[in-house]
Parts: structure tokens; sequence; C-alpha cells
């Protein structure tokens, strides 16, 4: 078997996934690598099987990626699932999700650069600070936190379509509860915390992770999200937060690329390797 780990040609960050899912293939007996998205060297049909470990910049070129992934899916086997990673793209996923009953942060999506009617729904929902970001983003990166008047002069300069969110305090004190799954069964959970003075809990910012046993809420909320999701993924990540009330809300349901932050849980680098291998053994499309 010879596996790709799809990886970035200039990520923000290293694959740490990749640390325990390289030797874990190969200690099985498969040719596994590292191969960034981008590369023009690359011969995709060469692959039994293509995972999405870390294409970290798909949000800056798009199309491009869309691109690849119908090109790649015409080669070989790609996980998760092109139809799966095409319905988690756009982040108007959420309104879906909402709209059958998984508790979600209340979120408004535009279209325009000029809104005047979502600053007026932001006020009388009663948002002081509210976050900021495209639909299609990555890690944070386009997010902006910022007071409800300001909203209308950031979303601007940000790509269509964008979406609002209020801000969450609970970030801060709390962080986001993550639960890691492979296929429909719980793999690991862990807490992640952002840095002092932050709200943003990813690593290059400074957040911090240690492994938790999940409340059967968010165990609850999770397994109803991913249920929901197209295309059978093989691996997901559920991030909740506490919304100001206290309840335990959906705020993403990672699809594409999520880090799986195998770090806390080493031993399960092995039952994620032989799913990898299995699904590679079911042949090219």
């Amino acid at each position: 078997m010879r596996i790709a780990l799809a990886t970035s040609d200039r990520a923000t960050e290293p694959d740490r996934d990749a640390d325990f899912l390289l030797p874990a293939l190969r200690r099985m007996g498969a040719e596994a690598e590292l191969v960034a998205w981008t590369s023009p060297s690359a011969v995709w049909d060469g692959y039994d099987l293509v995972m999405l470990s870390s294409t970290w910049d798909y949000h800056e070129r798009v199309e491009e990626f869309r691109a690849w992934l119908a090109a790649t899916d015409r080669l070989t086997r790609l996980r998760n699932p092109r139809r799966t990673v095409a319905w988690n793209l756009d982040k108007r996923y959420l309104r879906k999700l909402a709209e059958a009953g998984i508790p979600t942060i209340p979120t408004l999506f535009t279209d325009e650069h000029r809104d005047p009617a979502l600053l007026a729904e932001i006020s009388a929902r009663g948002w002081e600070q509210v976050v900021l970001k495209p639909v299609v983003d990555l890690g944070a990166m386009q997010l902006a936190r910022v007071v409800a008047s300001d909203a209308p002069l950031i979303l601007e300069r940000m790509p269509r379509p964008a979406m609002c969110q209020p801000y969450l305090r609970s970030l801060e004190s709390e962080g986001e509860l993550s639960l890691v799954y492979l296929g429909d069964e719980l793999s690991h959970s862990l807490r992640k915390r952002p840095a002092a003075g932050d709200f943003r809990v990813q690593p290059m910012y400074g957040g911090t992770h240690e492994r938790i046993e999940a409340p059967a809420r968010a165990v609850e909320i999770a397994e109803a999200a991913l249920a929901l999701a197209p295309g059978k993924p093989l691996y997901a990540r559920a991030d909740l937060v506490y919304g100001d009330d206290g309840s335990l809300r959906l705020i993403e349901l990672e699809l594409i690329e999520p880090a799986l932050y195998l770090d806390v849980a080493p031993e399960q680098a092995v039952p994620f390797a032989r799913a990898l291998l299995a699904a590679a053994a079911g042949g090219k499309r």
C-alpha cells in the first residue's frame, strides 16, 4: 500500500499528526509520506489513498483546491471523501446543522460588503462584541473580534460571503472542547485553552491543550452533528464551546484537514492507520 498524507508547501505549523501516523503506517508495511497538495511532481494515481492531513493553505486558493480535489478523486481514494469535503468547505454548513436542531453559535451570514441590515440585526440581538470571518477560512487566519459598531467597516475588507457571531467570554476562561472521531466512534477528547489575554486556542497563537473525558452532553451534540455530515467521514473533530447561558454549543465540525491531536492520545495512531489501510484496500475509483 502507498499512502500520501496531503500537506501544504507553506504550512504555518508542523503536521504533528504525521509524526504519529507515518510511523504507524510504516510499521504495518505501508509506504507512507507527506506530499504537498500543490506539488507539481506528485503522481497522485501512484497512491492507494490520499488523506487530507494538513492542507492548511486551501483557504487562500479555494478554486485551485476544489479543482485538485476533483482531479485527485478521479485518480485515487480521498479521505475524507470529496463529497464530505465539499460540504464542509463553506461554513454555511452551520446553518444547515442549526436548522436540523444542532445547538450552534448564533450566526448571521452576509454576501454584501455593505450590509445595513446586518448592523441593525446585531443591535437587535444585543451583541456588544462580535467575531467576523469569511465562510471559507482556516485556523482563525482572517478572523476579527470587534465591537459591534465596527463590524461594517471590518466586513468591507473581508472576502465575501462572511459570517458574524457574538463573542463568547467563555472562550477566554473555558476555551474549547474538541472531540476526535474515527468513523462514528469517539477516539479521544481534549480541552484547548488560549494564551493569557487571547481567545484563540490554536497553537500558533500560544494555545495549549490537554486530554480530558468529554462531558456526555458534548458527545451527544458532536455525534448528532456528525450523523448529518454526508459521505461517511473517516475522521472528524467536533469543537464545542459554552454559550453565555452556560449551555454547550457546536462552533465547528472539522471534516477536511482537522488536527487530530494524536499527541494527547498517541496510542490512537494505530487504529487510525488501520482505518486508512482498510479504506485504501477498497481500490481506486
